[in-house]
């Protein structure tokens, strides 16, 4: 069953957020996941040295992950910047990067992040640090699947 779209606002992020194809629980549960990731950023940010946080348009996107037809919020610090720290939000690791699920923000560190179909499954690709691979230089990647509750992805 298809629910209708809601738009929530997200008090002091300054952005809007589309969560379409969700029950209004289910919105508001995520809505406050991602309310509270963002409150975190924006805090390390105005703690150090009273820096100005700020986000693009890119930094909140939807994305289907679980295979429920409903979207998950993904929220990619890459996006955020701080005017007090450059590098707040990422480094040589990349950047810290949260999925939305069920109100629950799971969290990953990634350089760069896609979301790739195989077999009708969206898989999320993340591009990581090359020593997690067991090498110096060179890109690496770790796909993680969503099932019953949590994200998985070889070791």
């Amino acid at each position: 069953m298809r629910t209708s779209s809601t738009t929530l606002s997200l008090a002091g992020a300054g952005v809007a957020l589309l969560l379409s194809g969700m029950t209004p629980a289910m919105a508001a549960d995520n809505a406050t996941a991602v309310k509270a990731v963002i409150a975190a950023a924006r805090k390390d940010c105005e703690g150090f040295e009273k820096g100005r946080f700020s986000m693009s348009n890119k930094a909140i996107t939807q994305h289907e992950l679980t295979g429920d037809k409903s979207p998950e919020t993904v929220i990619d610090a890459g996006e955020f910047s701080c005017s007090s720290a450059a590098s707040l939000y990422g480094g040589t690791g990349g950047s810290s990067l949260w999925v939305v699920v069920n109100g629950k923000a799971h969290s990953f560190l990634a350089r760069r992040w896609g979301v790739v179909s195989i077999d009708g499954q969206n898989v999320l690709m993340l591009a990581v640090h090359p020593s997690e691979c067991g090498y110096v230089a060179g890109s690496c990647y770790r796909a993680h699947v969503y099932y019953e509750g949590r994200f998985y992805t070889t070791k």
